[in-house]
């Protein structure tokens, strides 16, 4: 009786370590993902302080006919960037992942597509996005322009 009391201790035992680790584990997941993404997002805000143009909704909404040469180039790359990072916040805590970093991230999705849909939605960059991400966005954010 002692040997199975004592194997039903350690049974316990190790199920509220595995539970305590997969609390850890989900947790110190969160804090990564939301670290990652401050940190791309950071990087964003940086280079709009440094190109202010290209967060002018005026400008963005018709950014082939209001920048050119190279400066319509770095739109475009600015523009691919910062979609990038949207679908990097749809990857890691949408699809009903992970529903408080979600609650936080979600209104970078909005207003980068307020400003930006435009450039999301020409033809010539849907190969740059997986279809289970254009879908999302067209399903649940109007375009703006």
């Amino acid at each position: 009786m002692e040997i199975n009391l004592l194997g039903l201790i350690s049974s316990i035992e190790a199920s509220i370590a595995i539970l305590v680790s997969i609390f850890t584990w989900r947790r110190t997941s969160r804090i990564a993902s939301y670290a990652d993404i401050d940190s791309l997002y950071l990087e964003l805000l940086k280079l709009g302080f440094a190109y202010p143009k290209f967060t002018e909704p005026n400008l963005t909404k018709d950014y082939k006919n209001r920048f050119t040469g190279d400066e319509l180039l770095s739109y475009q790359i600015y523009a691919f960037i910062l979609w990038n990072i949207c679908e990097t916040i749809y990857d890691r805590c949408g699809k009903g992942k992970d529903k408080d970093l979600w609650r936080t991230w979600e209104p970078v999705i909005v207003a980068e597509n307020k400003l930006h849909r435009k450039w999301f939605d020409d033809p010539e960059n849907f190969h740059k996005f997986k279809e289970e991400f254009r879908q999302f966005i067209n399903a649940n954010y109007p375009k703006e322009y």
